[in-house]
């Protein structure tokens, strides 16, 4: 598993130390956005200022936690198009097409990057720094094991095949146990809050996506991805698996509402129906860089008392889950505001507001990203105790098997090949949703 680039690996417990790390061997050149608004804007501060402790070398090619903060441009193609340019060589007309071809996103060239899936934004960060490292002497790369499936973790070995063939350093910066492969076992901090089944059901129908595979606006919303019409019977908690592009994150967001589609989705569970919510793989994205005595306020009509209570009972089960109060483990609502501003703690922040909601299900798309597998285990378990014990319903999104041995039922999602439309527009692929039994 990955021997190729052991040697170049550092290990950390928390999101934000890993962060800490990456920063210096960048020479601080990302804002934190985690730490809370007014350290964002500090740090930006510095940026824009040009601080001589900012940006000193300029040696290091560098994939962020979110690949996408590390890609400026439009589209793959131009992406790849600057990090040629930037190694002062001359290239065949051709290359970038090769390069493209080489980490599999040939058929993403000139689709939007904000229009990307997770695996495939950073399939290009290491395309673009497998080109930056013909000139440059170092890459640095923040987790990438939260992104790719185990099916093109090869595409990490060939960045790390080419430092170690050419004597050029790679820091790879992971979580604790993030790339282990193994399902659940007795040794993890799985509480198996799973004594009552909530069943629940998943309608899709008619289902059409527009896709935004263009910069070009007169066509931009021509193009679309179908969703199989399908009627699924599961039990929470349902594990939603796929390689990665296979359109899991469009299925959830489609059925949380959280993008405009054409059709009708509906989630069914104990308490009623309707629309599922959602926490998305960046979390931070979603938290908007709003404080989080703002976070846990929710929003309009809300009751924050409910919001309160709901974060921390899952606070308590997270310690129960990992044997007591670890050090790591939120310090609870009244604790300082400086001392809430870790990922963990914004993570059980909008969970709560989402499960304050009492919505049809409860959605976690890739829920290990920025914690280690130890982490992540417990924070899932203790949400999966708050939301059964008011009867609501958990999706899992995950291309990592660590689920299988807790999942009461499951959805495998996959696609249609890519068609590239004419101008008109069109039917760009189809997903399809195929239900799995779930291990217990």
């Amino acid at each position: 598993m990955m021997e190729t680039i052991q040697p170049y690996r550092s290990n950390f417990d928390n999101y934000e130390a890993r962060e800490a790390a990456f920063r210096e061997l960048v020479d601080f050149k990302l804002a934190r956005r985690s730490a809370g608004p007014a350290q964002f804007w500090k740090d930006f501060g510095r940026i824009t200022r040009r601080d001589p402790a900012v940006g000193r070398s300029e040696t290091a090619a560098y994939i962020t936690s979110n690949p996408r903060d590390c890609l400026a441009f439009g589209t793959p193609r131009q992406v790849l198009m600057a990090a040629l340019m930037a190694t002062g060589r001359k290239w065949p007309g051709d290359h970038i097409l090769e390069v493209a071809s080489r980490f599999g996103i040939a058929g993403q060239l000139d689709q939007p990057i904000r229009t990307l899936s997770g695996g495939e934004t950073v399939k290009l960060a290491l395309a673009k720094t497998r080109v930056s490292l013909e000139t440059l002497s170092h890459a640095v790369v923040s987790s990438p094991f939260a992104w790719l499936s185990a099916n093109n973790r090869y595409l990490l070995n060939d960045v790390a095949d080419h430092c170690r063939q050419s004597g050029k350093k790679l820091s790879l910066l992971s979580l604790e146990g993030e790339d282990n492969l193994a399902p659940i076992g007795p040794e993890d901090p799985f509480l198996n809050p799973l004594r009552q089944k909530v069943k629940f059901s998943l309608l899709m129908r008619a289902v059409k996506i527009p896709l935004t595979l263009t910069l070009n606006p007169l066509v931009a919303d021509r193009c679309y991805a179908a969703i199989e019409n399908a009627e699924l019977q599961l039990v929470s908690p349902c594990v939603i698996t796929g390689d990665n592009g296979q359109g899991k994150s469009l299925v959830a967001r489609a059925v949380a509402g959280a993008l405009a589609f054409r059709g009708s989705t509906s989630v069914n569970g104990p308490m009623g129906g309707g629309r599922g919510v959602l926490l998305f793989q960046d979390v931070l994205t979603q938290a908007l860089l709003r404080s989080f005595s703002t976070l846990i306020r929710g929003g309009p009509g809300m009751s924050r008392p409910a919001i309160v209570s709901t974060y921390e009972k899952i606070r308590e089960a997270y310690a129960a889950a990992c044997g007591g109060i670890p050090t790591d483990c939120p310090g609870g609502i009244n604790a300082p505001e400086a001392a809430r501003h870790n990922l963990r703690d914004i993570k059980a922040a909008l969970v709560a507001v989402r499960l304050a909601k009492a919505p049809g299900a409860l959605i976690l798309d890739e829920p290990d990203w920025g914690l280690s597998r130890q982490s992540a285990i417990a924070f899932v378990s203790a949400v999966l105790s708050v939301a059964h014990a008011q009867r609501t319903p958990v999706i899992l999104i995950s291309h990592k098997p660590w689920w299988q041995t807790v999942a009461c039922s499951g959805i495998l999602i996959s696609r249609s090949p890519a068609v590239h439309p004419a101008p008109q527009g069109g039917l760009v692929f189809t997903i399809s949703l195929r239900p799995e039994r779930g291990a217990p």
